[in-house]
């Protein structure tokens, strides 16, 4: 049995440095113990579809979650049987485009796209004008190169996501003669689309939201898309769910364990969401403030640092980025090599601006290379402190999954 304890002394581990950090990756959140119990219930055992017996209610969960979705985004149809945001995006492209078409995104890199290889879908990318001073899109540059390479596709969003996009003002400008599909990426930003803190993309004018429901939105891992559009939605999920007389596209089974988590968690964005996506914003323009403060370079400070989850620091590559990353994860503060610091997950666990002030200051002097001797004590604790998730219901007792 060396293996078994092997193996759980790994998955200990990682329990342990989990226990004693503070996770500020701006892709990540914390889900409350109700989700968790929904991900770990009989739900996870089974299939959804209903060839199978013993699923009735198992459709209604997903109904619910639908619905519910629904009411959050105020939006008309919702798809939840999407596993990741990654295939929301490849269920809008293969939907909307067709082979040697052409999207108009964000581009990696610098910019902080997505990257998504459209070469490996036959599509070409066509990247958006972008001003890295403003980390957005420049609307009449894109709006000339939109006239002149006739993308099918224009898909709005970015992994490096600090201020809304500039979506209403680019879809006006533009004559639609030409048919022309408009997507939103809200895959880091749909918690605070959720609470009324961001653009609503859909009123300006995008046929499509798309996202990943764990990043500012705190549920389970998965994907789910939003539309006002009948025709659109039909198509999308003839992509995302099972059918057995055509053929099985991108899903299978859509595990209703996180269908169950999601709807969950959607009800608590319902009742506690715009509480939550205001204090996110708060917690990142006094983090960067005090970043900057401390002497860190913080991106965007003529532009008020951040509107988002996100504080971005500036690093000459990601070999730089990843040095200062090792060094912030020997101290108990988890950060990803790209310059991201996110505030969604300390914000989850309850953090408001005062315990932001004082990581903004360990991290400050880390960067520095100050002396850091007392930081274990003042992370040991703010974790101690900020040990369970806010925002969310609290663990209904008589459950019984």
């Amino acid at each position: 049995m060396t293996e078994l304890t092997d193996f759980i002394s790994l998955m200990n581990e990682h329990s342990r440095l989990r226990r004693t950090s503070i996770n500020l990756i701006a892709s990540e959140n914390h889900t409350s113990p109700l989700v968790r119990a929904a991900l770990s219930s009989d739900l996870g055992h089974r299939y959804s579809a209903d060839f199978y017996g013993g699923t009735k209610f198992i459709q209604q969960v997903i109904q619910k979650a639908e619905t519910y979705l629904r009411e959050l985004f105020n939006v008309d149809y919702s798809i939840v049987t999407s596993l990741s945001g990654h295939l929301c995006d490849i269920a809008v492209i293969l939907g909307f485009t067709k082979p040697n078409d052409k999207v108009m995104s964000v581009a990696p890199g610098n910019a902080g796209g997505y990257p998504f290889d459209f070469t490996f879908f036959n599509r070409k990318q066509i990247p958006f004008s972008f001003s890295m001073e403003k980390m957005n899109i420049l609307v009449e540059e894109s709006i000339k190169k939109i006239k002149k390479q006739n993308p099918k596709l224009v898909l709005f969003g970015s992994s490096f996501f600090p201020f809304a996009h500039p979506v209403k003002e680019l879809i006006d400008s533009l004559d639609q003669q030409k048919k022309i599909e408009f997507a939103y990426d809200g895959s880091h930003v749909l918690g605070l689309i959720a609470g009324k803190q961001f653009q609503d993309p859909l009123k300006e004018g995008a046929d499509i939201l798309l996202g990943s429901t764990h990043k500012s939105f705190p549920g389970p891992q998965g994907g789910i898309l939003l539309t006002n559009n009948f025709e659109k939605y039909e198509l999308l999920s003839s992509i995302l769910e099972l059918d057995l007389e055509k053929g099985i596209r991108l899903i299978d089974n859509p595990h209703p364990n996180r269908i169950a988590a999601l709807a969950l968690a959607t009800l608590e964005l319902i009742e506690f969401g715009e509480e939550y996506a205001k204090q996110i914003v708060r917690n990142s323009k006094a983090l960067a403030k005090t970043l900057d403060k401390w002497g860190v370079p913080v991106c965007f400070k003529e532009h008020g640092f951040t509107e988002s989850h996100q504080v971005i620091i500036e690093t000459e590559n990601y070999e730089e980025g990843a040095v200062f990353k090792e060094k912030a994860e020997k101290h108990g503060l988890i950060i990803d090599s790209g310059g991201r610091i996110g505030t969604s997950e300390i914000t989850r666990m309850g953090m408001k601006e005062l315990e932001i002030k004082e990581i903004g200051e360990m991290l400050a002097g880390i960067y520095r290379n100050e002396d850091t001797s007392d930081y274990p004590r003042r992370i040991k604790d703010l974790i101690t402190l900020f040990n369970r998730p806010a925002y969310c219901f609290e663990r209904i007792e008589e459950i019984n999954w």
